[in-house]
């Protein structure tokens, strides 16, 4: 029970800094996109000690209360099958989640210049490293553990 609890603990607390950082992303995207005014930097405070905090809060709770109801489960047979097939539908969906978030890298990081070439370099290749990576990752996570 106590390491459920710690468990339940640790996914809400990833969940909360992935909350604030994806809502901080977010919001500074629709500030540009929208060209909301900085004056006095009441916009990015606003943003910053109020939207991101709740959206933050919100994360972590439904995290925590999604990580408690499925960790609960007694019979290890009634979660999804893992054969090879839904593996590789995830590590499918992984990979396209991958290439957005190199492409979304890219977006945000474009027109700039940088001071040596393996950044560059990885920057242009965020969408490919992305993609490897995160495919890899699920596909890697997902593998049948022999007892």
């Amino acid at each position: 029970m106590a390491s459920r609890m710690l468990k339940t603990v640790l996914v809400a607390l990833a969940a909360l800094v992935a909350g604030y950082l994806a809502a901080l992303g977010v919001g500074l995207v629709a500030f540009d996109v929208f060209e909301v005014s900085q004056r006095e930097g009441a916009a990015a405070m606003g943003l910053a000690f109020i939207i991101c905090p709740a959206v933050a809060i919100v994360c972590a709770l439904v995290a925590a209360i999604w990580y408690w109801i499925f960790s609960g489960r007694r019979n290890p047979q009634a979660r999804a099958p893992r054969g090879s097939a839904v593996r590789l539908a995830w590590a499918a969906a992984a990979a396209l989640g991958g290439w957005l978030a190199g492409l979304f890298l890219q977006w945000m990081l474009e027109g700039r210049s940088y001071e040596t070439f393996i950044v560059a370099l990885t920057v242009s290749l965020a969408p490919w490293l992305g993609a490897l990576g995160l495919a890899a990752a699920t596909w890697f996570l997902l593998r049948r553990r022999e007892s």
